[in-house]
């Protein structure tokens, strides 16, 4: 089960049901944003402003010296002026540098963030090779320590934001390890021969995990590059000729589902309820309650009439198979509303 560090959803996947629990990746990069964005971002406007400040006093003690120089100015005022000089330099220096590790701290946040959901995957989207739980880890935590680094200045509640989204680290690199053993399971338990389980697991899964990635991409160069690396693993399958030219028709179905189902037992994220958990938010606003009855109807709706871009309903995808029209089955199944009573005429 893929969700937030919920306390009320992890006793129900733990306690309740007994599985896996899987963090979601969203969470983490968006908590090291929380903590980190703002407060770099005030950083950057704080030492900027202290660097103009101090560039704005140099120049200004400069060009007090250059007046006084023809002036009637004693010596002795002008070496004070100069030493006064000396120092603001040195402090506008000191202001600069400030300012650069702002800007370096705010930018290696920025990569750090982005790539812990780049790594986050048990195939390389760039190689399309498996990685390993020992690889992800390392990866990951190279992303922590770069967080750490940029974060030493910032304040303890920004510092302790970036170690809650930390905390799950391990959680993140169990999941790896979690989806390796349940696609093994899998493919033991299927009839598949040990060449084909050895072709699924080494090719397809990997194909359709990268073509499932590459359709969730928003960035489109790196879409394009994923789509294409997913392309390119899966081209022998898809050749008349190949490795994969063997098999029937029916085979090659048996395998191509396999794989898919395979490489859907990976989750990063929990988005689709999210999303309809902030529908009803958005509906609880609008209505400030809703009642029992309501909010049952607005999942009915949600899982049997609302369509993805394909067409397709929750339920549709969930069940694998089409389901009659939502509005026919209530015109069947319901009662016309009775007509409204008349008002009775007052007396005159």
């Amino acid at each position: 089960m893929t969700s937030d560090e919920g306390t009320g959803l992890l006793n129900h996947t733990l306690k309740g049901l007994g599985v896996h629990h899987s963090p979601d990746c969203f969470h983490v990069p968006y908590e090291v944003g929380k903590g980190t964005s703002g407060a770099l971002a005030a950083k950057i406007k704080k030492t900027r402003k202290a660097y103009e400040q101090s560039t704005y006093k140099v120049e200004k003690l400069i060009k007090k010296i250059h007046d006084c120089m023809g002036g009637r100015k004693s010596k002795k005022g002008l070496l004070e002026l100069e030493i006064q000089v000396g120092e603001a330099v040195e402090y506008e220096l000191d202001c600069l540098i400030d300012f650069e590790i702002a800007q370096k701290n705010q930018k290696t946040a920025l990569l750090a963030k982005a790539e812990i959901g780049a790594v986050y995957h048990p195939y390389n989207t760039k190689t399309g090779k498996k990685q390993t739980t020992e690889k992800v880890t390392d990866l990951l935590e190279n992303c922590f320590e770069r967080l750490n680094t940029a974060a030493k200045d910032l304040s303890d509640t920004c510092k302790n934001r970036v170690a809650k989204a930390e905390r799950v680290l391990d959680k993140m690199t169990a999941t790896i390890t979690f989806f390796f053993g349940m696609v093994s399971i899998y493919l033991e338990n299927s009839t598949f021969t040990e060449r084909e389980k050895s072709q699924i697991e080494e090719v397809l899964i990997p194909g359709y995990y990268l073509q499932a990635v590459a359709n969730k991409e928003k960035n489109k160069d790196k879409k394009k590059d994923i789509s294409n690396k997913s392309e390119n693993i899966l081209s022998e399958f898809h050749q008349k000729h190949g490795e994969f030219s063997g098999y029937s028709e029916d085979k090659i179905q048996q395998m191509q589902k396999a794989a898919v189902e395979c490489a859907q037992i990976f989750q990063r994220s929990s988005s689709c309820v999210e999303g309809r958990n902030a529908q009803l938010s958005l509906r609880h606003h609008g209505l400030h309650r809703l009642s029992e009855s309501s909010l049952k109807a607005q999942t009915v709706v949600h899982n049997y009439y609302r369509t993805n871009k394909e067409g397709e309903t929750p339920a549709e995808r969930f069940f694998e198979a089409k389901h009659g029209d939502l509005f026919q089955y209530l015109l069947e199944k319901m009662d016309y509303p009775a007509r409204p009573r008349k008002r009775k005429r007052e007396a005159a």
